[in-house]
């Protein structure tokens, strides 16, 4: 990957991470939403976003679903915060690795408890 569109995917990131916490004020989005990676298409025409949010699964889904409906918005507000011929359309993703880490770290855990 080169440095072009590495550079961008974290501006992407920040600026996106930025938006969501200062423009966003629906109470369906928990105040902690992390944007963890942003994967841009070859084309650089569309963007996954991963986000992170806490709380239970109703809580995930329906903050995933607020932000993707919010994603021409929140592309309004990168635009003019970042200079590129094309602002990416967003898709927004949960991103389940940090939830996978800790449920492996337990397992994990009651191994070594078992082994005891």
């Amino acid at each position: 990957m080169n440095w072009h569109v590495q550079r961008l995917r974290e501006e992407l990131r920040k600026e996106l991470g930025l938006a969501i916490a200062e423009q966003m004020s629906d109470p369906r989005i928990p105040d902690v939403v992390t944007i963890t990676e942003v994967r841009l298409a070859p084309d650089c025409r569309n963007a996954t976003v991963m986000v992170s949010v806490l709380g239970d699964d109703a809580a995930k889904n329906t903050a995933l679903g607020v932000l993707n409906h919010a994603a021409p918005f929140l592309q309004h507000i990168v635009a003019k915060r970042i200079v590129m011929k094309f602002i990416p359309k967003l898709y927004f993703k949960l991103d389940k690795t940090l939830a996978e880490s800790e449920h492996m770290s337990q397992l994990f855990k009651e191994i070594q408890d078992d082994l005891a």
